[in-house]
């Protein structure tokens, strides 16, 4: 087997690319399979999630391209899905609607704006400042730890198949300093989080879309070796938006993996998650 990456973003919502240019360039790249994740509609304007209005379209032409390239590659149908208490989950009924392969859960919102708008994590340097003072007095340990009690709210209600970047709380710590990701409470909110994950089945997934631009990687390789104590299932996935992104960093972090003791990646086979082996040249390859 190759490479595989469950997690990507095409022309649908913020992506860059034809959901084919994505399939295209995993076969190129050898991959064994490609999952097309755009972020789900939610019920209020944004510029990156699918508007509504295309999540048929959206499917229909993932469909038809599994059919197109079935004897090349495994192309398998997602949406990474954002948990917003009361508005937005992968156990919704729309979601639910779609028949999708698997889903990716993931928290972004987590307070609002000064103007009642939705307020996310990742959003550019000033407006996510303008959204932790407005919501959190500008204090980042009482945003960090509301993140993760919506992580596992999550993990608890509408349990996803794979959880998305689960730390990406601390994506702006570079930038603001808003708390020492070595300190006990941090490091108990992402076991907490990791823990539940594994007491519900959830694959947590090894997000490397920052790892060449920012050194960071969600969630960071100092809490491989718990994860890996915890039994915590694991895939690697690059949150690619490019066709280009679609194994970005995957050798480096594998090897990251290996060093803190795992040997098995979570992978979807035959319709069924299976654990395979894997080493930092790929997946199903063993070196002795």
């Amino acid at each position: 087997m190759g490479w595989t990456n469950y997690h990507g973003h095409c022309e649908y919502c913020d992506g860059a690319g034809k959901i084919e240019d994505y399939i295209i360039k995993a076969i190129e790249l050898e991959m064994d399979a490609v999952g097309i994740s755009s972020h789900a509609p939610v019920p209020f304007p944004t510029d990156w999630t699918m508007p509504a209005y295309k999540l048929e379209s959206y499917q229909k032409e993932i469909d038809a391209l599994k059919i197109k390239y079935q004897d090349q590659i495994k192309v398998y149908k997602s949406l990474e899905v954002d948990y917003i208490p009361g508005l937005a989950a992968p156990n919704h009924e729309k979601i639910n609607e779609c028949h999708l392969d698997y889903t990716v859960g993931s928290v972004h919102y987590i307070g609002k704006m000064q103007d009642g708008t939705h307020w996310a994590v990742d959003a550019p340097a000033d407006e996510f400042k303008k959204g932790l003072d407005y919501s959190f007095d500008g204090d980042g340990k009482r945003a960090a730890i509301r993140y993760f009690e919506l992580q596992r709210e999550m993990l608890e209600d509408a349990k996803p198949t794979i959880l998305g970047h689960m730390d990406k709380i601390k994506m702006h710590n570079q930038t603001f300093n808003l708390f020492d990701e070595q300190e006990q409470w941090y490091v108990d909110e992402v076991i907490k989080t990791l823990a539940l994950a594994k007491e519900k089945g959830v694959i947590v997934e090894i997000n490397t879309k920052a790892f060449y631009r920012d050194d960071h990687l969600f969630p960071g390789p100092e809490h491989f070796k718990k994860m890996k104590e915890l039994g915590v299932a694991i895939t690697i996935n690059s949150d690619a938006h490019h066709p280009d992104k679609l194994t970005n960093a995957f050798e480096e972090v594998a090897q990251m993996l290996v060093d803190a003791g795992y040997t098995h990646l979570t992978e979807l086979i035959d319709g069924q998650w299976q654990e395979v082996p894997f080493t930092n040249v790929g997946i199903g390859v063993c070196v002795d």
